[in-house]
């Protein structure tokens, strides 16, 4: 199974840096009052551990994404970013379904290995060639990575959040892409992972409401939101393309601001200068 994602990986690095570097002295409220106030002395990094798989079928990819240094370069860029107080471990790992998460007894992300397969029949949906395929699955790869990222940041740098983990987890997400150089690509891919085809729904179950999640249309449609918001020319053609209504489209830029200045003010301590 081959992938062409290690160039992705690796451009994705300097939208990430690009980032966070900006928080530290452009957008970020206070940043320079706060500086002298940063930690000295940084105690944890990002580490990419071994991947966890049970059968042999992944180990032609597994091996590759090593290889491409795909997690490595990920782990690279928070490390240069971020102050932590331990270590967080980064893995592939086979969980037999399409997903990833966060380990907190173990400060851990484990990446499924399964995802390629399930957000390459997602986006197959969607797209017509090979190559958009892959963009837009390495891109929604992309945004499930960060988030995952988000809860460990809340859990090992205790940030406070109000509402729903989840949701603050998908914002942090969301900010680190947007807020570099195409990266925005990335957060649109991941909203598309998320859109349900409302002649397609379905009933809605118990389950659905009691999830830790918002309900998968409303992560689209927030995520779209935060993207438009972003830059309303750039991303004006998500609003003619009905990929937001008119009237939550209006409310997206000052969305888009209020996610900035929340994610430069909670994190502003733990940035590296």
């Amino acid at each position: 199974m081959s992938r062409s994602i290690g160039a992705h990986a690796r451009r994705f690095t300097l939208i990430a840096f690009a980032a966070l570097s900006m928080a530290a002295c452009e957008d970020g409220p206070a940043a320079a009052e706060s500086a002298s106030a940063r930690p000295a002395q940084d105690h944890g990094d990002f580490k990419v551990l071994p991947a966890v798989l049970e059968d042999d079928e992944y180990t032609e990819l597994a091996e590759q994404l090593s290889e491409e240094r795909w997690l490595e370069d990920v782990a690279d860029v928070l490390n240069e970013s971020l102050i932590l107080p331990r270590d967080i471990g980064l893995r592939f790992a086979q969980c037999g379904e399409n997903n990833a998460y966060y380990v907190p007894e173990d400060h851990e992300i484990q990446v499924c290995i399964e995802m390629f397969e399930g957000e390459r029949e997602t986006f197959a949906a969607y797209y017509d060639t090979e190559e958009e395929i892959e963009d837009a699955v390495n891109g929604s790869f992309l945004f499930t990575v960060f988030h995952e990222v988000g809860h460990a940041l809340i859990d090992v740098l205790e940030i406070p959040f109000t509402g729903r983990e989840e949701d603050a987890a998908d914002s942090l997400a969301a900010w680190w892409l947007i807020d570099g150089d195409d990266g925005e690509e990335s957060a649109i891919s991941g909203a598309l992972s998320f859109y349900t085809d409302p002649d397609e729904a379905g009933e809605l179950e118990e389950s659905d409401f009691s999830d830790e999640h918002s309900l998968s249309q409303q992560r689209y449609y927030t995520l779209t939101c935060l993207v438009y918001g972003s830059d309303t020319e750039k991303y004006a053609n998500l609003l003619e393309e009905e990929w937001l209504t008119e009237e939550r489209a209006e409310q997206c830029p000052a969305e888009f601001q209020r996610l900035t200045s929340t994610w430069y003010t909670l994190l502003d301590a733990h940035l590296k200068e």
